[in-house]
This record gives C-alpha cells, structure tokens and sequence, in this order.
C-alpha cells in the first residue's frame, strides 16, 4: 500500500494539478493513510455503498416548513433518497431555514432511515472571490476552527448527529480551492470532522467551467459533484464525461434553468427526459410543491416505459428554442443589489417573453414595477452582479437588453 501511496505521490507532484496547496492536502492524507482512515491518496475508505436515486430533494426555492415536510416525505416515499440543504436556503433566523426544515421533515417515522441528509458551507463569497466569516448562511468558512463551528451549527439546526455528504459549496476558482486546502483551513476541519464520525461523504458544488472542475475531481477528494447541467446549458459536458469514466456521480442543478424550462410543459418534458437519458446523471430538483414532486416521478416512469436517445432530444428541444443567446438561471448567487434588485426575479419574466414569446410575462413585469425588487429601470450598470455570476454571463448587458425589450411601448 505505500508503494502505491508514492506512486500516486509523485503523479500528483508531477501534474501540481492545483498549485502550492496540493502538497498539504498529500501531507494530510498521508497521515490519514497511517490512521487507516482512507487506503490509497486521495481515494477514501468508506466508499459510497448506495445508488443514489435518479431524482433527489432540493430545498433551494420550498417555501415553508410545512410544505417543506410535506415535499421532503412524498419525495423519499416515491423513491427519492438524497437531500440537499444548505445554512443559506430560505433563511431567516437561526430557527427558520432549509436546514431546520429538513431536520423536521425526517425526523418523522422512519424518514431518516430512507434518506441521505447533505449540506455545505464555502470559502468564498458566493461568487467568485473569497468570503468574510458568515457562519449564519455559510459563507467565509477559511479556517479549521470555523468550519468546526460551522458544521455544529448545520447538526444542531438539523437534529442530527452527523451528515451523510458535506459539500464544498461555490467552489468556482483555483483560487478559492486552494482557500479551502491551505494549512489550518476548511479541508482540515472537514477532516477532523470525518475522523469523529460527524461526516460520511465529501462532495463538490461549482459552477466553475469543464477544465476547472476536472482539475478539482483530478485530486481524488470529492465522491460526487454537483454542477449546473440542463438541456440548454451543456456547456460542462467535458466534466460530465469525465465523471462518467470516473465513476464520480454527478448531481445536475438548475435542471429547469431556474424555472424558464417550466413554463412550456412540452418544454419541460424535453428537458426532463434530456437528464433522464444522461448516465451517471441524478436531477436535483428544487421542489416548490407536492405536485412537481408527483409529476417528476411520472416523467421518469414514461420515460422508462418509452426512453428516447439524447441527440434525438436535443433536436427537439432546438427546433423549440433556437436562439442560443447565454440567460439567466435565477440562481440569485449575484446578490446583494445596491439597488435592492433581485436581479434572477426579475430576468425570469425576460425570458420568457424573450424566448418563448410570453407576452403575459412581460405584463407582469410591468405590473410589479412598484417593486424595487423588479425595477430594472433602477440598474446602474456598477456591475457587482456580472462578478459575482457564477456562469461569468454578462449579467449587464442581458439586464439592457431586458430593459429594451420590456419596458418598449407595444
């Protein structure tokens, strides 16, 4: 085994697959080697021994605790068994988020039994630079002490005495993962953490682009990723591919384009079934009520029943929505607005008279302009939000041409 163990040593020094860091991270888990915790650098003991179902639990857009619990229970009873939360999800205090929301929901029956419970913290900012120390929603966790804090407050909130995956949330740059490896930082609590049993599995969420996110999987520490995938953002194949040959299950958010994908129902099939046709693929759906959740369970049984290849898909889902031009998710990760503008909001109505010609859209839109939230009109272009983007879009120019199209006298 220790020959194997340098072996894979001098790969990793040769590559320097992520800089200067990537010597810790050897360093600790050469000491884990020694405890017996993981058998060979970079590939841990305790190998995932469950098959993730094909549709797993997001929490990201639930609206309270009781329809959160009703959401989370018909979900695993239907055969979902993952769970995703994080300390940020529809916050408001420490006794009402997604977190507290969850740790209810399974503590009922034998829930928890059925379920894998996962939630994250970050280094960064939510965006593409490094965080201040934000435990309330899990932001600028850069030290070993913090991420220990932080992790107590996700179990206290959860009603539970550990996590089955812990996610290094909005890892998107070099930069913030070598953040999160550097000596006495994230990487390291989040060992200690393993060690005492309070975590089983580690995971990555990124929207960080093909190349990058191979690099961070290259490192052999994270068993599964979750990233951006859906039937019109393709453009981290390369790593799903990559995935896919691995072995490493890939966790594909914003499967409906945060909602733009909803709005037709043929559309909405189409990009379900696009996911359902991928391998190695599982669909983090971002529940709002019982009805989606039953309806995400029947796409997947008629497509079992009838399944269509991918390209065949595709096709189909072009000759609906030809224009290519890169949109907005409503990810909402470029908040805060100087302006109070909710940047994702208010681009949604956008999309939808842009790319399927919704004229109620844009009525809505200018129905809500007594609210800043959707007040466009108000941007001044400072840009904060086209650096905090996550998938590095435009976010200005889309926002003028928003304007344009909007606000235009019919």
């Amino acid at each position: 085994m220790v020959c194997a163990c340098l072996d894979d040593i001098r790969k990793r020094l040769t590559s320097l697959i992520l800089g200067r860091n990537c010597f810790h991270v050897i360093l600790i888990e050469l000491k884990m080697v020694k405890r017996g915790k993981i058998n060979h650098i970079g590939k841990r003991t305790g190998v995932m021994q469950v098959n993730l179902s094909k549709i797993l639990i997001g929490t990201m857009r639930v609206g309270d605790s009781d329809v959160t619990g009703r959401i989370i229970q018909r979900a695993i009873d239907l055969g979902s068994n993952y769970i995703d939360t994080v300390p940020l999800y529809r916050w408001s205090n420490n006794d009402e988020n997604s977190e507290t929301w969850v740790g209810c929901a399974v503590s009922s029956g034998n829930y928890r039994q059925r379920v894998l419970v996962s939630t994250k913290s970050a280094v960064s900012d939510g965006g593409l630079g490094l965080g201040s120390y934000n435990p309330s929603i899990g932001f600028g966790i850069r030290m070993k002490e913090q991420f220990s804090s932080m992790l107590e407050q996700s179990l206290s909130r959860l009603n539970l005495p550990y996590v089955d995956f812990y996610h290094l949330w909005m890892c998107h740059t070099k930069q913030q993962f070598e953040e999160a490896f550097k000596p006495g930082g994230w990487y390291e609590g989040l060992q200690k953490a393993q060690e005492d049993g309070k975590i089983k599995h580690l995971e990555i969420t990124t929207h960080g682009d093909a190349d990058t996110i191979i690099r961070f999987l290259e490192t052999g520490a994270f068993e599964t990723v979750t990233l951006p995938l859906n039937v019109l953002n393709v453009t981290r194949m390369k790593a799903v591919e990559y995935c896919a040959r691995k072995g490493i299950p890939v966790l594909a958010m914003n499967p409906l384009g945060g909602g733009l994908l909803a709005v037709d129902s043929h559309l909405k099939e189409l990009a379900f079934k696009y996911l359902l046709s991928l391998e190695n693929v599982h669909i983090l759906v971002g529940f709002t009520a019982l009805e989606e959740v039953d309806d995400a369970w029947r796409m997947k049984r008629e497509y079992e029943e009838n399944p269509v290849s991918t390209e065949t898909i595709l096709q189909e889902v072009r000759q609906l929505i030809p224009n290519a031009e890169p949109h907005c998710t409503g990810c909402g990760y470029c908040q805060p607005c100087p302006k109070f503008i909710e940047v994702g909001s208010a681009l949604s109505h956008y999309n939808l008279y842009h790319y399927l010609n919704l004229q109620e859209a844009k009525k809505a839109f200018l129905d809500l302009q007594w609210n800043p939230r959707y007040k466009l009109s108000n941007c001044i272009a400072c840009g904060q939000c086209e650096k905090r983007c996550p998938n590095t879009l435009p976010v200005r120019k889309i926002i003028e041409n928003a304007k344009k199209a909007l606000y235009a006298q019919e």
